[in-house]
């Protein structure tokens, strides 16, 4: 819902722990100095402070949040929030990776629903300092994720859906399994067929 005087931005990732490990050595140097990933503990109401994304997820299995650092200590300023890919299986490696939230049944077959990246903020409620970060960071982590995932997402009636990018680990993976269910919801989704006559659409990154 738009809120006057807010800025926002969305992006839904399809990413496994391979891909997120990729998009975190993108990104690291960009913010060195700049910002951190964090998770929160709403029952404690502690936040904890990570050095990579691969590692806030191992602590929090859902979720955890970019954010600019503070001139005094921790963090301030808006947040770039990051939620998983929910993935449905039965290989094994996949879910221990994942944390073995769901086990693919025949009442549940294998699937792949997407995570996101994104932010919503409001730029006159910030320090002037905070305003010229944020973009900063916001521009770093958008860089990042595009150069190490593609747009080859499409509905399944073959339109190209730009709001969605895929890892290429997770697209490999999905690819190997052609039952498996790629969707949003109750928007279906799939992968974008290699093409016969170039033979190489599907497989760059960040195109």
């Amino acid at each position: 819902m738009f809120e006057a005087g807010s800025r926002s931005k969305q992006i839904s990732t399809f990413m496994l722990p391979e891909d997120e490990a990729a998009f975190d050595e993108a990104l690291a140097p960009a913010i060195v100095g700049l910002g951190q990933w964090e998770t929160h503990d709403q029952r404690a109401r502690t936040i904890t402070l990570h050095d990579s994304l691969p590692a806030a997820m191992r602590h929090d299995r859902t979720q955890t949040f970019l954010r600019l650092f503070g001139r005094d200590g921790g963090t301030v300023g808006p947040q770039i929030q990051y939620v998983y890919t929910s993935v449905v299986t039965t290989d094994e490696a996949v879910l221990a990776a994942t944390g073995g939230r769901f086990r693919a049944t025949a009442e549940r077959p294998e699937g792949l629903s997407p995570g996101r990246l994104a932010f919503k903020w409001f730029p006159e409620d910030e320090a002037d300092c905070v305003r010229r970060d944020f973009v900063a960071l916001a521009d770093a982590a958008w860089k990042a994720l595009q150069a190490v995932t593609s747009p080859h997402v499409e509905s399944a009636t073959g339109k190209p859906l730009r709001r969605y990018r895929i890892g290429e680990t997770a697209k490999a993976w999905a690819l190997d399994r052609p039952g498996l269910h790629l969707h949003d919801f109750a928007l279906r989704l799939r992968i974008r067929p290699v093409s016969h006559a170039s033979g190489v659409v599907g497989t760059g990154v960040g195109q």
